[in-house]
């Protein structure tokens, strides 16, 4: 029997009231005090084993010094738990697919456990903005453009990938960064190449504290690279900008070219386009695990799980770079790793899309929604990359944000680490300005603009 016009012009509405809002208001109350989730979309509770503690909304002071080193709070703990190639497959469930193949292909791998902190905290004027958000935000597009929300993350409460890779695309990283780091290059054979040191400095609109969703012009954030080493690159610069409406405006950018001084559109620095300072193992859309647009994937989320992930990692800022960037691997030693849970993404390539890793599969913690494993399959359906970053506790801010973070490239035996800070590294952060965003553009790029 056919349905009535009446039916369906219920069911359509039914369909735009399922659209409209990630979280009704009945579901968004969770987030407030009292509530079954964190401001921030989290589980209040802790596990029931208690290897994953409640979340208080607190964490312990980490003043930086002169260069924005941060000192590490669990220095002195000890491993609750070592996880080795002889003992990986008691802990398969709680370990990715590319994480069990490091055990396989690197005797000399292993996991030291700790337990597990849950320091990501924020203000409480984001977590006003997250609130607004949950029963504000929309996407249209396909999941391309988001509309109605600001200053926070958009889906604390998510239904679909989409959402959840919104989420990750703008969780809260400081208003404005300016980072000095390094770029590492280790081949199969064991040279560990500096490729890039760079300085880079972000502002991002979207989280001006001065603004609303009203006023926000449509960008994300705007991003200048200057690279300072070595020689062959250095004094070349990049200026990117990210927008809400990737579907309407895709990511921008210009390159400075020195030898050549001027600026030219760079409209390949973004997608799998390979990034020359990753020695050809990463492409554009490798940073912070993932960067970029979303138009080229299937997204699906498949739930949460409760994983071994690397978490609080201030030691290992703190080391020397040829103590940690070894042949096969990062220093496993240098890397503190905790179980928590994830909201798991998989990526899908789609029909007519062309992107060098045909699926990938993101691991976004859920105190802070940024991804923190990742793992990606080439056309032939083979394990290729898999990739782990490492969380900076900023109480001082106060946030938590993914810094380094390091892609293994599992067929070549080579690897990359990115964003690297150790000796000659430093971070600093600062209040957001629209007076900022005048020092990130094409013209500031060309004469010199930030230093």
């Amino acid at each position: 029997m056919k349905p009535t016009k009446s039916q369906i012009a219920a069911a359509l509405m039914l369909l735009a009231a399922t659209q409209l809002h990630a979280a009704t208001p009945d579901e968004a109350a969770a987030l407030k005090a009292g509530g079954k989730l964190t401001p921030y979309g989290a589980e209040r509770a802790g596990n029931a084993q208690g290897t994953i503690p409640a979340w208080d909304g607190k964490a312990p002071a980490v003043n930086p010094d002169a260069k924005g080193r941060r000192i590490d709070p669990f220095a002195s703990e000890k491993p609750r738990t070592t996880i080795t190639a002889a003992n990986v497959g008691e802990h398969a469930e709680q370990l990715t697919e590319g994480t069990k193949a490091l055990f396989a292909k690197q005797p000399t791998f292993k996991i030291d456990v700790y337990p597990s902190h849950r320091t990501a905290a924020f203000s409480q004027g984001i977590y006003d903005q997250v609130f607004k958000n949950a029963t504000n935000a929309k996407l249209a597009n396909d999941g391309l453009t988001v509309e109605g929300a600001f200053g926070g993350i958009p889906f604390p409460i998510p239904k679909t990938g989409n959402e959840a890779m919104w989420n990750h695309t703008l969780s809260y990283r400081g208003q404005i960064s300016n980072i000095v780091s390094a770029k590492y290059v280790m081949t199969a054979s064991g040279d560990r190449i500096l490729t890039a040191r760079s300085r880079t400095q972000r502002a991002i609109p979207y989280y001006d504290p001065a603004g609303s969703v009203e006023q926000n012009n449509g960008e994300v954030s705007r991003t200048r690279i200057d690279y300072l080493e070595p020689a062959a690159i250095s004094g070349q610069s990049l200026l990117s900008i990210e927008y809400v409406d990737s579907f309407a405006k895709q990511k921008d950018g210009w390159q400075y070219l020195p030898g050549q001084r001027r600026v030219r559109k760079s409209p390949s620095i973004s997608h799998d386009a390979p990034d020359a300072s990753g020695g050809g193992l990463v492409s554009f859309d490798d940073v912070n695990l993932f960067q970029g647009e979303q138009d080229q994937y299937n997204i699906k989320l498949l739930g949460k799980r409760e994983m071994l992930i690397p978490a609080n990692n201030n030691g290992l800022f703190t080391k020397q770079s040829k103590d940690v960037v070894n042949k096969g691997l990062l220093a496993p030693e240098a890397v503190r790793w905790e179980l928590r849970r994830v909201w798991v993404v998989e990526m899908t390539l789609k029909e007519g899309k062309r992107n060098v890793q045909a699926k990938r599969r993101l691991y976004l913690d859920e105190d802070t929604w940024q991804a923190v494993l990742s793992d990606s399959w080439d056309a032939q359906g083979k394990l290729w990359r898999t990739g782990q970053a490492h969380t900076l506790l900023a109480s001082d801010q106060p946030m938590s944000m993914t810094l380094s973070y390091v892609i293994y490239d599992l067929q070549a035996g080579a690897y990359v680490y990115a964003a690297a800070l150790h000796e000659s590294g430093s971070v600093q952060f600062s209040n957001y300005t629209a007076k900022d965003l005048s020092k990130y553009s094409s013209a500031a790029l060309s004469s010199g603009g930030v230093r």
